[in-house]
C-alpha cells in the first residue's frame, strides 16, 4: 500500500501512544509490587517487635518475601525497559526533530527506519535479568533489606530485656543447632554479597544518550 507523509507521520502518532500505554503498564506493575514489598516488610517488622515472645528469626519472613518480589520485579523491568526504548527512539529521532530546538538535533537524530528495524515484532526482553536485579537492588531493595537487617537486629538487642553484653546478643540468635555468631556472619555476608552484586551489574544509574538507548545496553 502506498504511504504518503501525512499517512506516515499518523502512524508513528499511533505507535508512539501505544508505547507509551504499555510502558505505563509495566511501570504501573513495578510500582505494585514495590508497594508489596514494603508492606510485607512493614508488616512483618510490627509483628516480631509487637511481641516479645515471637522468635527472631521471624523478621526472616519478609527477607523471603522481599527476595520473590524482587525478583519477579526484576522481570517486570525488563517488560518496562522494552517498550521504554521504543518510546525514547521516537522522542528523539522524531520529536525533538518536530521541536526543532535542539541545534544539534541535525548531527543527534536517529534514522528511525534504521533504529526501530530491530523492535518491530519483538516481544521478548533482551536486558538481563541479572542486570534488571541489580537495578532495582539499587534502586529500592537494598533500603528494604538493610532495614529488615536492622529489625532484625533491634529485636535481638531489646527482647526480652536489654542485651548486657555481645556474647548475649549472639546467643539470642541462635536458631535450632546454627549458632549465634555464625547466623550473624552470614547475615551480614549475605548482604554484602547483595551489595557487590547490585554495582557490579552497571553500576550507578545514568542517562544514556539516544544511540545508546537504540542498543538496549543499560
Amino acid at each position: 500500500m502506498d504511504i504518503d507523509s501525512s499517512d506516515r507521520s499518523t502512524i508513528l502518532a499511533h505507535y508512539y501512544r501505544a508505547m507509551v500505554g504499555r510502558a505505563d503498564i509495566w511501570r504501573t506493575r513495578m510500582d505494585a509490587t514495590t508497594n508489596w514489598a514494603i508492606g510485607a516488610t512493614a508488616a512483618v517488622i510490627s509483628f516480631a517487635l509487637g511481641d516479645a515472645s515471637t522468635p527472631h528469626f521471624v523478621v526472616y519472613i519478609a527477607s523471603l518475601l522481599t527476595l520473590s518480589f524482587l525478583f519477579l520485579e526484576a522481570r517486570r523491568l525488563t517488560f518496562y525497559h522494552l517498550w521504554q526504548q521504543r518510546v525514547l527512539l521516537l522522542e528523539n529521532g522524531l520529536i525533538r526533530s518536530a521541536l526543532g530546538s535542539d541545534t544539534r538535533s541535525s548531527n543527534a537524530e536517529v534514522d528511525l527506519e534504521s533504529a526501530l528495524s530491530g523492535h518491530l515484532g519483538r516481544t521478548i526482553p533482551n536486558m538481563p535479568i541479572s542486570k534488571a536485579i541489580a537495578r532495582r537492588l539499587r534502586r529500592i531493595y537494598l533500603y528494604l533489606f538493610g532495614v529488615q537487617l536492622l529489625a532484625w537486629i533491634l529485636k535481638l538487642s531489646i527482647q526480652p530485656t536489654p542485651f548486657a553484653s555481645f556474647g548475649e546478643l549472639a546467643s539470642r540468635a541462635d536458631v535450632g543447632v546454627i549458632p549465634g555468631g555464625l547466623f550473624f556472619l552470614l547475615s551480614g555476608l549475605g548482604y554484602v554479597a547483595a551489595i557487590v552484586f547490585a554495582f557490579s551489574r552497571g553500576g550507578i544509574d545514568r542517562e544514556k544518550s539516544a544511540s545508546e538507548s537504540s542498543s538496549l545496553d543499560h
